[in-house]
């Protein structure tokens, strides 16, 4: 069956584009004739920079998902996790505060101090290397670009399985900013402004913004009664524009971050010992054995103590640009300096002590180099690219009852009080290194057809000083609830590691006329192989990706209708897979894995009033060959993973919007809608019902009304039948019977807003 489906969808497309190509030079001069008719009509243009340089979006060979910060606010998007249903095939969860990102079923489950991701997130040109990052505050943004496939030639690091490019709004040569101020249910109350503009003439701009974002808790833990899931954020960037000269520019970025409250939460959604697989354990999870209880509501946990999440993050980014005409130069440097701390209850129930706790100290720095050259038949970009890092995990430890750990190991009780012990002491500090050198070139070989060459050559290091230490009677010592005092074991060196690799990318486009083109490319795609901080053990292998992609652009019906679809084909290896195995988290590597399928995205404007967006995207992944442990089958040293689905991939997505506006005398009002429905898609390879979302559909609305004095004012909805979805799972250890645990999504919000525009 899902081969039909997939053989309907990828016929459709095929279908289309031939019609396309079949009326493309019929219609090429009367499309050329109207061009300047409704150029200042219609669907808006769209520029990206997903080549590192301005290009139309609708004329850029990649497969782009590009949100201004206008539509990010129509749609109440204030975080990656908020952005996911505007893109086809994009899935963004979270555990323990840490991104995890997924693209047509290609990136990372990590939920762990140094773990990586296969979606590169760039913020203002930097790359920001740590998933605990990734999360924090959207605001102030000029735009979101989501690039689909692997990025490997112009963006290389940890760019498997696409790229997210965020950028923040710029000072102008004109005073402006805004205001803008929320209220709404859980207590939420979220703030941001900015202001901006010249200070000494064209000279000197500058721009400050920043934001406030507080709510309580979307939960509560039923044994100590406090909230949980509530949010306390923070953060400020200030931006300095210098033009010295009419083609020399300098910018600027300081930004700050801080955020403290009781997310890290684990919610209990059932019992992997129960399932009757082969190799589980046949039992419930250990707090239910001795009498405790769980929370019945996903949104409530019962633990013995609460969750607790801090971030702190300060980055600098400069960028100097040299614009001589048909060369030009950017050079982008970025630091950034972040602390951590995730302290995780992981019993399940009610009366079982056991806990998680670590910091994440983190430097990085970077350094890249541009060069771009543009013709009216060529199109360059080289550079050379740079980053260092040194991240830990501090201190990495993770208590247990002793009751807990005699009854699983077989010890005897010898009548000494429950204390809790220093089981597992794990962590350290890795380095990394990494260099590369690319080059991309477009060329137009003959009036309309253009064939791209790209290459990537890079080299990473790494080399890592870990703890790892194990104690079934070492008492825990802590001065504070949220930090270890216990004495560290001895740090293990290991050795350090390269690994190199070369990602071509090849690819032809054909403008049929002006407002269609049609494009194929072949491209490489590489993530480096590491060491895991929570066990000594040899590195992990690189995985690598090989893609095939084919799409079609298209904007007609006098500028009203803008369709975008592609289809795909990726060949993976050594893909990295995380999962829980005894007291450790462990990467182990799939042999090999399969995805193909395509997507496609509809912005239209059917009246004067009333304007449409829809995207939708197929899905079949499959392990070809992967063998290896399941945290829900532990009675087996491994399992054979050969077809399951891959994680966070669902078969269907689907987005569907609709905006109706009436014009007032005093000025407008618009009223949105729009929802999302989304296929089963599992949290980890053994694909069990426990750790999986189940077909949803979740709808949204909002009704702004703008005053032409430069008020708005809106009202909405989010969720607003109130479903509870999964955002991310795991099995947790069997020494807690291995309970399913993870991340879920915010109930119903809603609320009020007010914005001023000056």
């Amino acid at each position: 069956m899902n081969t039909i489906r997939s053989t309907l969808f990828a016929s459709a497309l095929t279908a289309n584009v031939l019609l396309v190509v079949a009326g493309a030079q019929a219609q090429q001069a009367a499309t050329e004739s109207a061009l300047d008719a409704d150029a200042v009509v219609g669907l808006e243009e769209i520029i990206v920079t997903a080549e590192k340089r301005a290009s139309s979006a609708q004329r850029t060979p990649l497969a782009i998902t590009a949100l201004s910060g206008t539509a990010l606010a129509d749609a109440q998007v204030r975080t990656l996790t908020d952005m996911q249903q505007l893109v086809p095939a994009f899935k963004m969860g979270e555990n323990d505060g840490y991104a995890q990102l997924h693209i047509r079923g290609i990136g990372s489950s990590g939920f762990l101090p140094t773990a990586e991701g296969a979606v590169a997130v760039n913020l203002n040109d930097v790359y920001v290397s740590r998933p605990i990052a990734q999360l924090a505050g959207m605001y102030d943004v000029s735009s979101v670009e989501v690039l689909k496939g692997p990025q490997g030639t112009l963006y290389g690091r940890n760019a498997t399985a696409g790229s997210v490019n965020l950028s923040t709004v710029r000072p102008t040569n004109e005073w402006s900013g805004f205001a803008r101020a929320l209220v709404g249910n859980y207590r939420a109350v979220n703030i941001e402004a900015a202001v901006g503009g010249p200070v000494a003439g064209d000279a000197i701009l500058v721009r400050v913004a920043g934001f406030m974002d507080k709510h309580s808790g979307y939960g509560k833990n039923l044994v100590t009664g406090n909230d949980i899931g509530n949010k306390d954020a923070w953060g400020v960037r200030a931006t300095v524009v210098l033009q010295p000269t009419e083609n020399l520019t300098g910018t600027l970025i300081y930004e700050h971050y801080k955020q403290d409250d009781n997310g890290a939460a684990l919610h209990y959604f059932g019992a992997t010992g129960l399932t009757g697989l082969p190799g589980a354990l046949g039992t419930p999870p250990v707090f239910e054995q001795l009498g405790g209880f769980a929370a019945s509501d996903l949104h409530d946990i019962a633990n013995l103590r609460d969750p607790k999440f801090r971030l702190r993050i300060d980055a600098v980014t400069g960028i100097l640009e040299w614009d001589l005409g048909a060369v030009s130069l950017k050079s982008i440097t970025g630091y950034r300096d972040q602390d951590s701390l995730t302290f995780t209850p992981l019993g399940a129930g009610s009366n079982v002590d056991a806990f998680f706790i670590a910091g994440e100290p983190a430097h990085q720095f970077s350094q890249e180099l541009q060069l771009n050259y543009s013709s009216d038949r060529l199109n360059a970009t080289a550079g050379l690219f740079y980053f260092r890092e040194k991240d830990a995990s501090i201190p990495g430890s993770s208590p247990f009852q002793r009751s807990l750990l005699n009854a699983f190991f077989g010890v005897p009780d010898d009548g000494t009080p429950d204390y809790l012990v220093d089981f597992v002491e794990v962590g350290g500090t890795i380095w990394t290194r990494a260099k590369a050198a690319f080059a991309q070139a477009t060329y137009e070989i003959v009036d309309n057809l253009s064939l791209t060459a790209g290459i990537r050559v890079s080299k990473e290091s790494k080399r890592a000083e870990l703890i790892n230490g194990f104690s079934l009677t070492q008492p825990y010592i802590s001065n504070s609830p949220y930090s270890n005092d216990t004495p560290l074991p001895p740090i293990t060196e290991q050795p350090r590691v390269s690994f190199n690799s070369t990602t071509p990318k090849f690819g032809i486009q054909y403008q049929a006329n002006p407002r269609t083109m049609l494009y194929a490319s072949y491209s490489k795609g590489f993530k480096s192989g590491g060491y895991d901080v929570s066990t000594v053990a040899p590195a992990f292998e690189p995985e690598k990706l090989t893609a095939y992609e084919a799409g079609i652009k298209t904007t007609t019906a006098n500028n009203m209708l803008r369709f975008n679809a592609a289809a795909f084909w990726y060949d993976y290896t050594n893909l990295q897979v995380l999962q829980v195995v005894g007291p450790v988290v462990i990467t182990t590597n799939a042999a090999t894995a399969r995805v193909y399928g395509a997507e496609a995205q509809i912005d239209a404007i059917i009246s004067d009033a009333f304007r449409l967006e829809a995207s939708g995207s197929y899905l079949n992944t499959k392990y070809k060959g992967y063998v290896g442990p399941d945290g829900a089958r532990p009675l087996l040293a491994t399992v054979d993973f050969r077809g399951n689905h891959l994680n966070n991939a669902p078969e269907f997505q689907a987005y569907l919007a609709g905006t109706y506006k009436w014009d007032l005398e005093s000025g407008s009002l618009a009223a949105r809608v729009d929802g999302e429905y989304s296929s089963r898609y599992f949290f980890t390879p053994g694909n069990i019902d426990l750790l999986s979302q189940k077909p949803f559909a979740k709808l949204n609305a909002s009704l702004t009304y703008k005053n032409d004095n430069n008020w708005q004012l809106t009202a909405f909805v989010k969720n607003i039948t109130d479903i509870t979805t999964k955002t991310s799972g795991v099995v947790n250890t069997p020494i807690l019977g291995s309970p399913a645990q993870g991340a879920v999504s915010p109930p119903r919000t809603f609320g009020l807003e007010a914005r001023y525009n000056f």
